[in-house]
């Protein structure tokens, strides 16, 4: 028969801890208090399905209770999240999460002109497809007058409707 003492089963006590958002030039940074936590008790995961930062910890209080949160954090839409980085200090429990933002180029003279150029070929395409249009209706009407002056009769012709493709 085995005497071995099972270990107490674990009591959690659940926290919301303090965050403070820092926005500023090129990042946002997440600070969240975690006074009396160790660097391996917490957990930072990036979710890049839910576009999420998912951060975790837990500590012990005395032998069977203990101290836990969960926090998920949309990442800033401009964020680069790959870069994303943690940082525990020990010493005054934060959590700091820096978030680098998207470097966007800025747009060259080189790239307006392109950007031009690509509006014009569409405004061109579609004066093209009017003017198509324009002339197969036209054309239509032109062979229904026709059609009509050919064979004189007392009725007046009705189109029900007219399709065009």
């Amino acid at each position: 028969m085995d005497t071995k003492a099972s270990p107490p089963k674990r009591i959690y006590e659940d926290f919301e801890p303090f965050c403070k958002w820092y926005p500023e030039e090129g990042q946002d940074t997440l600070q969240i208090h975690l006074a009396g936590f160790k660097k391996e008790q917490l957990k930072v995961q990036a979710n890049m399905d839910k576009v999420t930062l998912e951060i975790y910890g837990e500590k012990p209080l005395n032998a069977s209770k203990w101290s836990r949160f969960r926090k998920d954090v949309n990442l800033p839409k401009d964020s680069a999240a790959d870069e994303t980085q943690a940082k525990f200090t020990e010493t005054d429990g934060i959590l700091s999460i820096v978030m680098p933002k998207k470097v966007i180029p800025p747009l060259t003279a080189d790239m307006d002109s392109v950007w031009v150029v690509k509006i014009s070929k569409i405004r061109a395409l579609t004066v093209a497809v009017v003017a198509a249009a324009v002339a197969v209706v036209v054309a239509f009407g032109t062979q229904l007058a026709q059609l009509v002056h050919m064979h004189p009769c007392q009725h007046a012709v009705s189109i029900d409707h007219v399709v065009i493709v």
